[in-house]
């Protein structure tokens, strides 16, 4: 259910490069530094297919990242549906969504269960240092607990102060590398595509 939230401070998001964070769910609702006050009136809720040309300028904020329309135009519906992923969006009275949040959880051997991991989370630059990101954080970190998670965490390059204040701790160095999608073998024989002759005249 979409819940109204009125505290907290702001975010850019998590690059693919940096330090690995974590922190216990089991205490995630102390920080250890006060808040600013956020808007009045934001809310935080589940995103639904409405949301889709919201939150593409979103993910364009998104640093260290070349993302194609394309391909999130395919993801789109998918981690709307997926069981496994909390993907959230915050919303301003005046303004409409202002932010974004995807997550999602899996099993671990190391942490004895499961986690849950912020991929990305984004705030709109006009609206930064309002607490909308933290609001964001603070509802991921709310959906882990409600899925059993013992750990959230999260790798970024930026903005170590904001996730150290929201107690998270620097556990591991984080390492990306792109991969590409093996070539589809060409086809032959039967297993090639029709197509029709060119004509010879009219």
């Amino acid at each position: 259910h979409p819940r109204r939230l009125s505290t907290a401070t702001r975010t850019t998001g998590p690059g693919t490069r940096g330090a690995a964070r974590f922190r216990e769910v089991s205490d995630s609702s102390q920080f250890s530094r006060p808040r600013p006050t956020a808007p009045s009136g934001v809310l935080v809720r589940r995103a639904v297919v409405a949301d889709r040309d919201a939150v593409w300028p979103l993910v364009l904020e998104l640093p260290r990242h070349d993302p194609e329309r394309e391909a999130f135009e395919r993801s789109f519906g998918p981690l709307l549906a997926a069981l496994d992923t909390y993907f959230a969006v915050a919303e301003l009275p005046d303004h409409g969504v202002v932010g974004y949040l995807l997550a999602n959880r899996h099993l671990t051997f190391a942490s004895s269960g499961v986690v849950c991991r912020v991929e990305e989370v984004a705030v709109l630059p006009q609206h930064r240092r309002q607490g909308i990101g933290r609001h964001l954080l603070k509802s991921a970190e709310e959906w882990a607990a409600e899925v059993g998670a013992r750990r959230v965490g999260l790798a970024t390059g930026l903005s170590k102060e904001f996730y150290v204040s929201g107690g998270y701790a620097e556990t591991a160095g984080f390492f990306t590398k792109r991969v590409e999608a093996p070539a589809a073998p060409a086809a032959t024989g039967d297993d090639a595509p029709w197509a029709p002759s060119a004509a010879a005249g009219d």
